[in-house]
């Protein structure tokens, strides 16, 4: 039976915790989702209050699977959002067909995220309303940025097999054959790799046309990593000997309010790149976290400082979060690349 008219609803499945999440994404607050999923069935009287957005779909989902309403919704769903980046992956459910899922796992319901992704009022302070900034430092932002299209070449999508299914996530070039990304990136619900695909180029041109792609295969037996510190790396041959190298030593300590950008693959869609509301919210020996945007997909994605140089390897995302009337904002988490260059070095690869 096709997912979208199982019941119970098979949340065990990767495709569906996907739908989950991508759910989550689009109608990030209770009003929106019960709006949405009155007209099929739900009741607003018995929908808990107050839940996470992730632990508010599962129980919407539930409802819903059993009124066999949920097709219906994510028709709905779609037709709300004709342009959204996930709308193949939706249109993929909608005909039963094979649809690759991100990487990053999703807690059961009730359970912690991956990190404390709790938003305090001064973080949500940090996710500014004004998008302005003063004239004096644009030169700052286009030095940066023209750094970061500079080096954006040595970032792929990588595109994982196991037995569990197809799944996608973000990795980059650190130099010689290899490519970084987080380990449950290359260990889908903890299971290694099959198959790895690195899709280099996977990108627009300046007006918006797609570029060509170089497709390279991953060497399997080469991979390696740890799930402590949620870091793998792959062997590629065949790299473009002008794609940059990403150095995994040389930047400043990050701090707190200082800017965090993410060359990344969002939901598996082309290469995005994070460089608004980018605040640094904490930073421990071991990760740093942020307001940067983010999408299940960036997993593996490269966080670069102020200076355009690197500074993490993001690994997970938040749950939006209203907090003292401002917008729904995520707090994600990034490993500190001075841990995972520590646990590189421990592993003996070389770089």
């Amino acid at each position: 039976m096709p997912i979208l008219d199982e019941f119970p609803f098979p949340f065990h499945k990767p495709e569906t915790q996907e739908l989950m999440r991508v759910l989550a994404g689009l109608y990030r607050t209770e009003i929106e989702a019960v709006l949405l999923t009155q007209p099929f069935g739900v009741d607003p009287a018995n929908v808990t209050p107050l839940q996470k957005p992730i632990n508010l779909w599962f129980e919407l989902l539930q409802m819903l699977a059993a009124q066999g309403t949920v097709r219906p919704t994510v028709e709905a769903v779609r037709k709300q959002f004709p342009r959204n980046p996930r709308a193949p992956f939706l249109d993929a459910l909608l005909a039963d067909r094979v649809a690759p899922v991100s990487a990053e796992p999703v807690p059961p319901a009730g359970a912690h995220a991956v990190f404390d992704d709790t938003v305090t009022a001064p973080e949500a302070l940090l996710f500014f309303d004004d998008l302005t900034m003063p004239v004096g430092r644009v030169p700052n932002l286009v030095r940066t940025l023209g750094r970061l299209v500079t080096l954006a070449s040595a970032v792929c999508l990588l595109r994982v097999e196991n037995p569990f299914g197809q799944f996608f996530g973000t990795g980059f070039h650190i130099g010689r054959k290899w490519i970084l990304t987080n380990h449950h990136v290359l260990f889908p619900r903890g299971a290694v790799a099959t198959r790895v695909q690195a899709d280099f180029g996977f990108d627009v041109d300046a007006v918006g046309n797609s570029l060509p792609v170089k497709s390279l295969a991953g060497s399997v037996r080469s991979i390696q990593g740890e799930t402590a510190d949620d870091w793998a790396v792959v062997g590629v041959d065949d790299l473009e000997s002008d794609w940059p190298v990403l150095a995994l030593s040389g930047a400043a300590i990050p701090n707190v309010g200082d800017l965090a950008y993410i060359v990344q693959h969002p939901g598996g869609q082309q290469k995005r790149l994070g460089f608004v509301r980018n605040t640094i919210s904490d930073v421990t020996d071991g990760v740093l976290r942020y307001l940067t945007d983010t999408e299940p997909g960036s997993s593996g994605a490269p966080v670069f400082d102020a200076q355009g140089d690197l500074i993490g390897l993001h690994h997970a995302g938040g749950s939006p979060v209203q907090v003292v009337g401002k917008p729904p904002v995520s707090k994600n988490e990034g490993i500190r690349i001075s841990r995972v260059l520590e646990r590189l070095q421990a592993a003996g690869i070389q770089i």
